[in-house]
């Protein structure tokens, strides 16, 4: 199998949840920042993908030795629900921990880097609780993704912390359309956990996995998915009618606004006709669609 079931293990269609929230946080930050700003934004953003990384890694060993993902072997990959994952694929558990390891290593470094050139040693309470984070939503005895905590962790972190932390690394301070723009990347992040528990949904419930989606159920868990997605762009279209391009770039406004019910519409459509191979990818794309408001935003400003 190589190299290519790392890479799928690393679940790429994923990573732009990683991304979106650190364009976020730098656009917002961009003009107050100092000359650092490039190798700051740049080193969050690898903090920010190693750790997804590390937690999709971690998320597979812990899930495939319960027997959460059984049945989720590369080989059966198009008879399953959903993509393949590591552990279920005969890869050996410990090598799959240690993967994880060497990428929360890895995001390690380089927040250090951050911290070195920004001076905010606190920073590392930060780094602490997002590690904590990565590993205990399906690992330990008691995983708070088991027990309807997973959303609201993926909120924090995937939106807010990711955000506002590249937000005040780079200028020191953090506004409240940065909690804002946090909020609308944490929402993102929660529906495409919302449609990989949805998928899951039975699986989750013979293994004792509570998530919002088992309890709501399918129908309920639908609507609320797509309700979210739609909140997080009316997030964005806020952010964006309230700044200067709207008065200055009638075309740029009206494509950006096109692109982006473009991005919401395929989502949708796909959860609502419960093609959630499709609406996996489409939703960590709608992520960067978020963010590209917030960055175009202030680069037509």
């Amino acid at each position: 199998m190589g190299i290519m079931i790392w890479i799928r293990g690393a679940r790429l269609k994923t990573l732009p949840l990683a991304i979106a929230p650190v364009l976020i946080g730098t656009s917002l930050a961009w003009h107050d920042a100092g000359e650092r700003r490039v190798a700051v934004a740049v080193l969050c953003g690898f903090v920010a993908l190693l750790l997804q990384i590390a937690a999709n890694f971690a998320n597979d060993y812990s899930d495939g030795i319960r027997g959460t993902d059984a049945g989720r072997a590369i080989a059966d990959e198009q008879l399953s629900r959903g993509p393949a994952r590591l552990v279920a694929s005969g890869v050996n558990p410990k090598k799959v921990l240690v993967a994880a390891g060497i990428c929360a290593l890895a995001a390690c470094l380089c927040g250090l880097a951050v911290i070195a050139l920004t001076g905010y040693w606190w920073f590392i309470l930060v780094g602490i609780a997002c590690l904590a984070a990565c590993w205990c939503y399906v690992g330990g005895k008691h995983p708070y993704g088991y027990h309807y905590l997973g959303e609201i962790f993926v909120f924090i972190f995937f939106g807010l912390v990711a955000t506002c932390g590249t937000m005040f690394a780079l200028s020191g301070t953090i506004t409240p359309d940065g909690l804002l723009g946090g909020s609308a990347a944490g929402l993102v992040a929660v529906a495409v956990l919302c449609v990989n528990n949805l998928r899951d949904i039975e699986s989750d419930g013979n293994h004792g996995k509570h998530t919002w989606m088992t309890a709501m159920g399918l129908r309920n868990g639908t609507i609320f998915t797509i309700a979210i997605l739609i909140i997080s762009a009316l997030i964005a279209l806020r952010h964006l009618l309230q700044s200067s391009i709207y008065a200055a770039n009638g075309i740029p406004l009206i494509a950006i606004i096109a692109i982006l019910c473009a991005a919401q519409i395929a989502a949708s459509y796909a959860i609502a006709r419960k093609t959630y191979r499709r609406a996996l990818p489409l939703c960590s794309l709608d992520s960067l669609t978020v963010a590209a408001i917030f960055v175009l935003s202030t680069m037509l400003a």
